[in-house]
């Protein structure tokens, strides 16, 4: 019986460990290079966001035709990510968009909007 138990046990313990989480931000976004990037403590988001749910959130800078600072705020789930972008207060030069369960706040400064629209598209598709 102990033998049993203990290779239950043994056999539990040996599954697959959990898969690390992608990383919010990819090294690059077409012609943008990621310049910096750093975590977003629970304190550090905005209010909205952490009545909303979220699992993690980050910012970043990338350099391209122009300058970028993203926030990236993974939630819940993708209605609360709907529901983020739909009350999000619209500000010049920024962008804010949400796919899935994220929500994603683009400011730019010195970019054309093509340019800028591009980095949109490709970032909620990865």
């Amino acid at each position: 019986m102990l033998t049993l138990a203990l290779s239950t046990l043994l056999l539990f313990s040996c599954g697959d460990a959990p898969k690390p989480a992608t990383p919010l931000f990819p090294p690059a976004v077409g012609a943008w290079k990621l310049k910096q990037s750093s975590d977003l403590a629970p304190n550090q988001t905005p209010e909205q966001m952490q009545r909303l749910g979220v699992r993690r959130a980050g910012s970043a800078r990338y350099e391209g035709a122009g300058t970028l600072q993203v926030e990236v705020y993974e939630l819940t789930s993708s209605a609360a990510a709907l529901e983020a972008e739909q009350t999000w207060k619209p500000a010049a030069n920024t962008v804010a968009v949400h796919h899935d369960g994220y929500f994603t706040v683009i400011h730019w400064e010195n970019a054309d909007r093509p340019a800028v629209s591009a980095f949109v598209r490709e970032m909620v598709t990865r």
